[in-house]
């Protein structure tokens, strides 16, 4: 009996102990704001998750501003003075814009991004591309056999998405092959050449989220047909490319999204700041989709055990 209280009272000992630690780490982390565009309904969901992400993350509710369109920049200021907050996270396009407007002894990390905000950008941020290391696993895990990868790009958009890609195809032995292009007529051109050259049978095509590259209408309907002829598989960053018979994709889990966010945020605010990389990151947390029919197609072995660890599979089962 002695013993059941003796153990009881270290447990409780043991909760008392964690509770007090996790508030310490509470009370020193930085009161965190987040920007918010205004979007209207259900594309609001998305901004929303990332949100509960980060207090997710940092194990507390941060405080959220919403901003309309045609918003008062010195609301910003007021904001931040009323909440007395230490830290600020932008989401999407619109919040990096306003990041501007946020007094620069606060640290800011940008989240939520489409696309580089550019060389003169001096800020970290996470995008909403996934970290092409998964997307270069994935491939190897469903089709082993390709070593050549082939990427159209815009280099004012995703030269650093390209540059990482590189060295991390070199290092799992693939060869990552990029072109520039700058609209969808160079990139027909290029694709147009692809499709024409050697070691088809070795080649990947890797489909980027910019629809000035890639449009819905002209451009991917070209690859796809073209793939399907000549079994080249094609994998995207975009969900949407799957269910139009893209082998797979790779895409952010909003919610994950947030949580790294927050740990950016973290790091930006604390003492090894200096040793943070100013500039975009790619998504880490993400899910996955493929499309069955295409596999079959391509003679992949994929099992119905398999088939089932991904988050969608297309053609949808009803």
């Amino acid at each position: 009996m002695f013993s059941r209280f003796k153990n009881l009272s270290t447990a409780i000992s043991a909760v008392i102990f964690s509770y007090v630690i996790l508030s310490l780490e509470a009370y020193a982390e930085p009161r965190v704001g987040v920007i918010i565009p205004e979007l209207r309904a259900p594309f609001n969901v998305i901004f929303e998750t990332v949100g509960m992400g980060v207090d997710d993350r940092l194990n507390k509710k941060s405080s959220k501003l919403l901003l309309k369109k045609g918003y008062d920049p010195q609301s910003i200021n007021r904001w931040i003075e009323k909440e007395k907050i230490r830290a600020v996270i932008t989401l999407g396009g619109v919040g990096r814009k306003a990041s501007v407007h946020v007094p620069k002894n606060i640290p800011i990390v940008l989240g939520a991004l489409l696309s580089s905000p550019g060389p003169a950008n001096k800020l970290p941020g996470v995008a909403l591309t996934p970290n092409p290391k998964s997307l270069f696993n994935l491939l190897k895990r469903l089709d082993n056999k390709r070593k050549k990868i082939v990427v159209v790009y815009n280099p004012k958009k995703n030269q650093w998405l390209v540059d990482l890609a590189k060295r991390q195809a070199a290092a799992k032995g693939v060869r990552l092959v990029a072109y520039e292009a700058i609209d969808i007529k160079q990139s027909a051109i290029i694709y147009d050449k692809v499709f024409d050259g050697s070691e088809l049978d070795e080649t990947a095509i890797w489909l980027l989220q910019d629809r000035k590259i890639v449009d819905s209408k002209v451009v991917l309907p070209f690859i796809l047909e073209k793939a399907w002829q000549k079994k080249i598989v094609v994998f995207s960053s975009a969900l949407s490319h799957v269910k139009k018979g893209v082998l797979f994709s790779m895409y952010p889990d909003n919610k994950l999204h947030g949580k790294q966010l927050a740990e950016l945020m973290l790091k930006a605010s604390s003492n090894s700041a200096s040793s943070l990389n100013n500039g975009l990151y790619p998504t880490e947390g993400l899910q996955d989709a493929i499309n069955s029919r295409t596999a079959e197609h391509l003679g992949l072995s994929v099992s119905r055990s398999e088939l089932r660890e991904f988050d969608v599979v297309f053609p949808l089962s009803n």
